[in-house]
């Protein structure tokens, strides 16, 4: 009996088998990055979360009172007691400082520690009334504590925050999201001066601080291209947005942690109405960066 040879695939039916695997793998790949990017969305989410309790039991532990930042310049600039080192007691592991999609690359200058992402509220805004002799208020939570080498007022009002204190302690921003600065700024990242957290400079917002802004401008808050006039929608700001539709997680001062728009911490339309993008502490541009609103 004369053996059959088994029939080979068609040129057709080959393209076709392609084409199929073409669409499945053109569908499911998005899906797999959705899935990966959620994945470390939910990491992120956990990390900001754990700071924000080292941050709580820290408070729990010296009458209230947030961790501080820059104490001493006794101490090289006071690393040793950033609210980084002051906190790591409570949270064992300098891992939990950097999000999973933190890309941005450290100073290779001198050892600056492990790369941070997540930068506290330090938020500052002036008093535009003249009513006080120190113009620029300390109105965030995780502030400078002098005394320092501008002396012990320094240019701006020292201290740091109680959760007493805070008036609206569930919706006022204790950390977020930030991996670079602006360009042009004291530690601009595309001039590859960004530090990890042996150094105390970027590790809390103030927003005046040459660390922050650029020159009076391109603040790292959504909107605040200049701190003197009212806010411009369109300026994103540097507070990250790696997760969902342009979000990062935030971390406030009652202990929850939450996903969100940058914008959604600031009021855009109050500033744009009152005609300032934060430099006056009487206007409400700053919303919940401001613990004492």
């Amino acid at each position: 009996m004369q053996r059959r040879n088994p029939k080979a695939f068609t040129l057709i039916e080959l393209l076709v088998v392609i084409a199929i695997i073409a669409i499945l793998a053109a569908i499911l790949f998005p899906v797999f990055a959705q899935a990966k990017n959620a994945a470390k969305g939910a990491q992120s989410t956990s990390n900001i979360k754990q700071l924000g309790l080292a941050a709580l039991m820290y408070a729990n532990d010296y009458d209230d009172q947030f961790v501080a930042q820059w104490v001493s310049i006794d101490n090289n600039y006071g690393w040793q007691l950033s609210w980084i080192m002051l906190s790591l007691p409570y949270m064992k592991s300098y891992g939990i400082l950097k999000d999973p999609d933190d890309n941005v690359r450290l100073t290779t200058a001198w050892d600056s520690g492990p790369k941070y992402t997540y930068v506290g509220n330090g938020a500052l805004s002036g008093d535009c009334s003249g009513a006080s002799s120190q113009f620029w208020q300390f109105r965030g939570v995780i502030g400078f504590n002098g005394p320092s080498d501008f002396g012990d007022t320094n240019w701006y009002q020292n201290g740091t925050r109680t959760q007493t204190e805070i008036n609206q302690i569930a919706q006022t921003v204790l950390f977020a999201s930030r991996s670079a600065t602006p360009v042009g700024t004291q530690h601009d990242a595309a001039a590859g001066l960004m530090e990890g957290v042996y150094s105390p400079w970027e590790a809390v917002f103030q927003g005046p601080s040459n660390s922050d802004t650029n020159n009076g401008s391109n603040g790292v808050l959504p909107g605040q291209v200049s701190l003197w006039s009212a806010p411009v929608a369109s300026y994103k700001g540097y507070i990250d947005r790696f997760y969902g539709s342009g979000m990062s997680p935030v971390a406030f001062t009652d202990g929850h942690v939450k996903m969100s728009i940058p914008e959604t911490t600031v009021d855009i339309p109050g500033g744009i109405t009152d005609g300032n993008g934060g430099g006056c502490m009487a206007k409400r541009y700053l919303n919940e960066w401001d613990a004492l609103r």
